[in-house]
């Protein structure tokens, strides 16, 4: 009777297993491994140049994040300079780094986890130090080294919303992909599709207002729209294969935040907000534009 009891306890666990395989298979499925975007990022990710894979991805990302502060420090030393500017990207990019640390090890993205030939590393940590360059800029001076007051407001609040959207986005995937597959469609993700981007996107933003160099915006760009681009691209694909696409599609933008259900409101606020923008930043900021009424 009680080895009864235990094979269908057994076969029970069983069924539960082959259906949770299922299920992940079945979501999985839906990423477009065959499109030539696909390969070409994998190629590019994983497989550069085939050889043994050595590195994992993540521990690459955690050494290079996990030392900017180290990095900015000695290049305040190298370069003699300790200045407002350099002190405020420190204590930015470097804080930055810790919070990326404890997040990954506390709510690792599966996708960070591969690993990687010798020469796909090396692209890995070409694009990473390219995000050092702008503290470089602005620590060996060729940028602003007494930022305003508003420049520094500007920067920090971009930084604390941008790393509080990254982080907390990743946070709900990570609890919500761990008990329930496919789209997710509440919380951060109701009216964004990518809100971890966007929050990357503006918290970088903020490190590139701090010094205000034209090189380290132009760098941003042309990271955004070809790795980010591409990343949020596949995505798109592998959505629109799964249940429930097209409410969540109507519902929400790629990137920014969809406020209001019709699209002209939404048109309006942004539209706003870039004239605010752009007035304010050609006149020199809030406080002057108010300074010449």
């Amino acid at each position: 009777m009680q080895d009864l009891k235990q094979r269908n306890v057994l076969n029970q666990n069983n069924q539960q297993t082959t259906s949770s395989q299922q299920k992940n298979q079945l979501y999985s499925s839906t990423y477009p491994h065959d499109h030539p975007l696909a390969k070409f990022r994998q190629c590019v990710s994983t497989d550069f140049l085939g050889g043994p894979k050595i590195f994992q991805l993540n521990h690459i990302i955690n050494t290079f994040k996990g030392s900017t502060g180290i990095f900015l420090i000695l290049l305040m030393c190298y370069y003699n300079n300790f200045s407002l500017s350099a002190y405020l990207i420190f204590i930015l990019h470097g804080s930055y780094g810790f919070i990326w640390i404890a997040k990954d090890l506390l709510f690792p993205d599966k996708s960070w986890q591969v690993k990687q030939t010798i020469f796909s590393s090396l692209v890995a940590c070409a694009i990473l130090l390219s995000y050092w360059s702008i503290g470089w800029f602005i620590i060996s001076r060729r940028a602003i080294t007494n930022p305003s007051l508003e420049r520094i407001a500007v920067s920090c609040f971009c930084y604390i919303f941008g790393v509080t959207l990254m982080v907390v986005s990743d946070v709900q995937k990570f609890i919500t992909l761990k008990y329930k597959q496919g789209l997710i469609t509440d919380g951060l993700f109701s009216r964004c599709r990518n809100p971890n981007y966007l929050g990357e996107i503006i918290l970088y933003g903020g490190f590139a207002i701090v010094g205000g160099a034209w090189e380290n915006y132009a760098l941003l760009l042309f990271i955004w729209t070809t790795l980010f681009n591409l990343n949020i691209y596949l995505k798109e694909l592998s959505f629109s294969k799964k249940e429930g696409w097209e409410q969540y599609k109507n519902k929400s933008y790629l990137l920014l935040f969809k406020f209001f259900d019709e699209d002209i409101h939404n048109y309006l606020f942004y539209g706003g907000l870039a004239a605010f923008i752009t007035i304010n930043y050609s006149y020199g900021g809030l406080i002057n534009v108010l300074k010449q009424q």
